[in-house]
């Protein structure tokens, strides 16, 4: 009996544990016809949910582009990875 109490007490520390930690994600995110990506940090939600990129151009009207964002790591890291 005492196991079993042992052990749910450590699944509930374990489970708390694993919530309670907010960590961040990084998205590497591009623009469509562009071969730059960038990294984003997020607190929270996924990577998919950012989808524009507002900026303002060089006559200074803002632009609105479509982001296409992914947490999945690719090519790209094995630069900043060593």
């Amino acid at each position: 009996m005492k196991r079993v109490q042992m052990a749910g007490l450590a699944m509930g520390v374990l489970l708390l544990t694993a919530v309670g930690c907010s960590k961040q994600k990084d998205c590497r995110c591009a623009v469509k016809g562009s071969s730059v990506v960038r990294i984003i940090k997020i607190e929270k939600g996924e990577c998919e949910q950012i989808t524009t990129y507002s900026y303002h151009d060089n006559l200074d009207s803002l632009s609105v582009d479509t982001l296409y964002c992914t947490g999945h790591e690719f090519a790209i890291d094995s630069i900043f990875n060593d």
